[in-house]
């Protein structure tokens, strides 16, 4: 599998943090295929289990305890640097994981022309 291009969206680009966010990532390959993730930090995930917590101490039906539940695959990351993504990629194909974490998507053609960083 050869990548062409790898789309990583920064809904809010000003505000967001390399290291402490989540990112959908769409990986679009040279054989027109195109694959979206989403890549996530340690301190993401810990603020999500904060969160979690804080809505079950205002629910008499939940008790306090923090967790997370993804529904759908993640690749939890250091950081959301392009260079780090782009790594993790190519790890993921080498390992013959990729398809395990990334699933089939539309064009990139139709997508947004906002809000993303595009490396070629």
């Amino acid at each position: 599998m050869l990548l062409k291009r790898v789309w990583i969206e920064q809904g809010n680009v000003e505000g967001f943090d390399p290291y402490q966010d989540s990112t959908d990532v769409v990986v679009e390959t040279y054989d027109g295929q195109t694959w979206l993730s989403h890549f996530v930090t340690i301190p993401f995930l810990q603020r999500q289990m904060y969160v979690s917590r804080e809505v079950a101490e205002d629910e008499a039906q939940l008790l306090p305890v923090r967790f997370v539940s993804m529904e759908t695959p993640h690749v939890i990351v250091e950081n959301l640097l392009a260079e780090t993504i782009e790594d993790t990629i190519e790890n993921l194909i080498t390992l013959g994981t990729f398809e395990s974490v990334f699933t089939p998507c539309v064009p990139l053609d139709i997508l947004p022309e906002s809000g993303m960083a595009l490396s070629q």
